[in-house]
């Protein structure tokens, strides 16, 4: 990997200040650790925030997930519900169902091809972050 200058260089500019440097090594760290991760996704059609829902919902079990539950398992909670839903469901992969219990509600469920894609991606995925991980 390419040297990071950045914290050195802010330092430079602002004066040594230790939660900035360990902000900026953190933000690269995570941009370096997606990139793979978002390769790998993309190989099955999906961006990290699909994944990421897809996950919760597989979670919820046979009876699916509520909406509001899912996005409180989001990593980025500013994701957008609706048109991600709407995505999955547009590709095939869940659909949306009236909560038995309370007909108001609604509950997102995987489909059989949601389920497969998920079940087709969990291996490659821990191979993925074993690989990433394996020097520490």
């Amino acid at each position: 990997m390419d040297r990071f200058d950045t914290p050195e260089l802010v330092a430079r500019e602002t004066g040594h200040v230790i939660e900035q440097e360990a902000y900026l090594h953190l933000i690269r760290t995570a941009e370096v650790l997606s990139g793979p991760l978002s390769g790998l996704l993309a190989r099955f059609g999906l961006s990290g925030k699909q994944y990421n829902v897809l996950r919760a919902i597989r979670r919820g079990g046979a009876d699916g997930e509520t909406v509001s539950r899912i996005g409180e398992q989001m990593t980025d909670p500013r994701a957008d519900m609706t048109r991600l839903l709407d995505r999955l469901e547009r590709d095939g992969l869940t659909e949306r169902r009236h909560d038995r219990q309370d007909r108001r509600g609604v509950r997102v469920v995987l489909t059989e091809q949601g389920r497969a894609r998920l079940a087709e991606m969990d291996e490659p995925l821990v191979a993925l972050h074993r690989a990433q991980f394996a020097h520490m």
